[in-house]
């Protein structure tokens, strides 16, 4: 009898055991993931037309300077709105407002696309896109306070690989949908992706952030002196820099000048995307193992050598491998920089960190295109190779002079 009482005890106790681990369980339609989703499609949404962009610019009669313009013209918006998006939304104490007002903007940005005709008229979308990328500020973070503290680097990591995987998907169909359908189609796609990552942000609930600490004018000032956060940010630029002069400007140019089609420059220009997934991926064990500082040390220097040989280039076997290998540098050091963000600045200030961080990284974005069309046009698409590569060096001079500043483990 007492072996039966003891054998219903321990069944109860397993139930309610049992119970208790499915009530943590999440659901596949929780906020957190609702989020991630959400994140996904408004990445696919922003990044499908991509690789045929400069292309069609070209086309509709833009010259290569007003090319560089219009995919500059992306990083406008996210300049003059990333850092109001963080303080209002630290301010408010809400992420999901400005998700929200992210996926619509973004939504009208691909319907504009669909009805430009004219290089004026793409500048202008292409902007209205740059506005709604703004928002990746409170995305990132809302995705993040769902995470306890002690994973927030970790939720980084997946916010980011979602960010990666569509901007690959984006690139990878993008060119094959504009060969077999057309250019227009990969705008209405991109309609009905900004449309889906509406309905699962809508969806979404936010959770209330439990700040003591409340967040002040005076706070965010001291933010623009942090020593931490500028060295941060000057990365940043210098990876968009690269980034958005070669991958998504002249390098399909160059490509398409080799006589490639829409959708072998957007499977190259893709494997380059799939790489800084694999990059995100593996950002948290190199940090822990040789610390950040180190980390873009080692890697500025061959990256500046493959952008390097870029234009020398035609086989496309080896443009692939260059591709792969600046993409996998880039991912490391830009996942693991936002990483770093949520890691070393506390919640009461974190989207307005975030902000400062995306919206002074966006100069890079701006820069690199505009200054590079005017290179293109004056000296010749070689030399845009050029400049990148020595933009990448200057990685390794700032690394340097920060490594002995110490961060928390990843």
């Amino acid at each position: 009898m007492i072996k039966h009482l003891d054998f219903n005890f321990k069944f109860f106790s397993n139930c309610e055991s049992f119970e208790l681990v499915a009530s943590k369980r999440k659901s596949f339609f929780s906020s957190e993931n609702l989020v991630l989703l959400g994140s996904s499609f408004w990445w696919l949404n922003l990044y499908l037309y991509v690789p045929i962009l400069p292309i069609y610019s070209k086309e509709s009669g833009a010259s290569l300077q007003f090319i560089g313009l219009i995919i500059a013209s992306y990083a406008i918006g996210q300049m003059l709105f990333r850092i109001p998006v963080g303080y209002l939304a630290d301010k408010l104490k809400s992420r999901k407002l400005f998700a929200v007002i992210a996926a619509l903007t973004s939504c009208l940005g691909s319907l504009s696309l669909y009805f430009a005709n004219s290089p004026i008229e793409i500048f202008v979308a292409r902007s209205i896109t740059g506005i709604a990328a703004a928002g990746w500020v409170a995305i990132s973070v809302y995705y993040s306070s769902f995470f306890e503290k002690k994973f927030r680097s970790k939720s980084s990591t997946y916010i980011l690989a979602s960010n990666t995987t569509s901007v690959f998907a984006g690139l990878f169909l993008g060119g094959y949908i504009s060969d077999i359908y057309g250019m227009k189609v990969c705008f209405l796609l991109s309609l009905l992706s900004g449309i889906i990552a509406l309905i699962f942000f809508i969806l979404s609930k936010e959770k209330k952030l439990s700040i003591e600490a409340k967040f002040s004018s005076s706070v965010f000032r001291n933010l623009l002196k942090n020593k931490l956060l500028i060295s941060f940010c000057i990365i940043g630029i210098f990876t968009q820099f690269i980034t958005f002069s070669t991958n998504f400007s002249f390098f399909p140019i160059y490509l398409n000048s080799l006589g490639y089609s829409d959708s072998i420059v957007g499977n190259i220009v893709s494997i380059g995307s799939l790489a800084g997934l694999v990059g995100t991926l593996a950002s948290p064990y190199l940090l822990n193992k040789f610390n950040f500082w180190n980390v873009a040390m080692m890697l500025s220097v061959p990256l500046a050598f493959t952008v390097f040989l870029t234009p020398y280039i035609e086989s496309l076997f080896l443009l692939i491998l260059v591709r792969l290998f600046s993409g996998f540098t880039w991912g490391t050091i830009f996942s693991s920089l936002m990483g770093l963000i949520v890691k070393e600045f506390d919640d009461n200030y974190q989207a307005s960190a975030m902000g400062l961080f995306q919206a002074i990284y966006a100069i890079g974005m701006f820069s690199g295109p505009i200054v590079s069309g005017i290179i293109a046009d004056w000296k010749g698409i070689y030399y845009v190779f050029l400049l990148s590569s020595i933009i990448s060096l200057l990685i390794l001079i700032v690394s340097f002079l920060m490594k002995s500043t110490k961060l928390k483990k990843y």
